[in-house]
């Protein structure tokens, strides 16, 4: 019998367990602690992540820093979808020895209709050498989205049969190793900085599509199904100091179109799609707390042949006591249908300067919740 709440966070896992590498979506721990913000309010080791142009904002003794690794990932199960499969599931196996039943049974059928459960994970790493010539970093990461999704039949409710309802289990992902690159310069006697993530992408989509009576997430094979391609991108963006405290951002992820078709299921197959992300973004830096705010300009539709897609505005603020402990909270606002708000807490500690452990999580309605942790080094 299927296990649908495992199903979309599985395959995501299992997806970045063939790519081999890394994490974009819920990007870095102190990112995701603070509602996702960064595109203003990033550091010298995060700018990767969120706007390339960030990797200046180095404190005069930073030489050297790294996180390994990062690792992230986010399940949303709304109205408990794999429940009612399950429940569905046992009804159909039942129905054929008891007609009695196919009042209840039509009735499951139909609460399946346009069900959806999506998953997100994430693993990334970053090594960093600020400098006053050319600030540099070199980086890998990863994001890997998945959807589960019923379609129910209106024939089949008719008929009790299931003929035409389906179950379909989607992935796609992007791999990214590259470089970035940033320069301080003086404009309007303000700091400008100016940055870009040239880098490797490699694209990895799955599909899987079978009878609802049937889907089963024991058949799905990602080893030996998935298709993956290489291509070139990169990542842009600004940041400006309009004070002492205050950072406007700007960021330009993927400027580069790239999509990729999936294998092929039950006559199905889909299109994994990764277009350019534009978030702006502000930010207040104080000594001892920082708060920031990042809004994305357009909304990002991973498949081309589903309606699913997400865009968000976020808030965040990060209370810092002596370097030694950060306490972040943050409040995301989905800007679609597709997502729900979200809530999100984390902690960093650094108690010997050195060396940190960064720890967040995210909550919202209807089995929305999420996790991330990291470990970071400055010299």
């Amino acid at each position: 019998m299927v296990t649908v709440k495992r199903a979309a966070a599985g395959i995501a896992m299992a997806f970045l367990s063939y790519s081999a590498a890394a994490s974009n979506t819920l990007s870095d721990t102190r990112s995701v602690g603070m509602g996702g913000v960064g595109v203003a309010s990033a550091n010298y080791l995060t700018a990767s992540f969120h706007n390339p142009a960030l990797a200046t904002q180095n404190k005069r003794h930073d030489s050297f820093g790294m996180i390994l690794p990062v690792i992230g990932a986010q399940v949303y199960d709304g109205n408990d979808l794999h429940d009612r499969v399950d429940a569905f599931q046992d009804l159909n196996d039942q129905l054929a020895g008891n007609p009695d039943l196919v009042d209840e049974w039509t009735a499951a059928l139909k609460d399946l209709d346009d069900g959806r459960i999506d998953g997100d994970v994430n693993v990334g790493m970053v090594v960093a050498i600020p400098n006053r010539m050319v600030s540099t970093n070199f980086f890998i990461s990863s994001n890997v989205t998945a959807l589960v999704l019923t379609d129910i039949d209106e024939d089949d409710i008719a008929n009790h049969e299931v003929i035409n309802s389906t179950g379909q289990a989607v992935a796609g992902g992007t791999v990214d190793i590259g470089f970035t690159f940033a320069k301080e310069f003086i404009f309007l006697d303000r700091d400008l900085s100016l940055g870009v993530s040239p880098k490797l992408q490699q694209l990895m989509a799955f599909n899987y599509k079978q009878g609802i009576d049937t889907f089963d997430d024991d058949d799905i094979d990602i080893g030996s199904d998935y298709v993956d391609k290489s291509a070139f991108n990169a990542d842009i963006g600004a940041a400006y100091a309009l004070s002492r405290n205050v950072m406007l951002g700007l960021s330009v992820q993927n400027v580069f179109s790239q999509s990729l078709t999936s294998n092929e299921s039950s006559g199905n197959q889909v299109t994994y799609e990764v277009e350019a992300q534009y978030t702006t973004a502000f930010a207040y830096n104080h000594p001892r707390f920082t708060v920031a705010a990042d809004v994305d300009l357009n909304s990002n539709k991973p498949f081309k042949e589903q309606a699913y897609k997400t865009q968000f505005a976020r808030i965040g603020i990060e209370a810092d006591a002596w370097r030694v402990a950060q306490l972040r909270l943050g409040y995301i606002h989905s800007m679609t249908d597709f997502s729900d708000d979200l809530f999100t807490a984390g902690i960093g500690l650094k108690p010997f300067g050195k060396f940190g452990l960064d720890i967040a999580a995210i909550y919202g309605n209807e089995d929305n919740y999420g996790a991330s942790a990291q470990l970071v080094f400055h010299f």
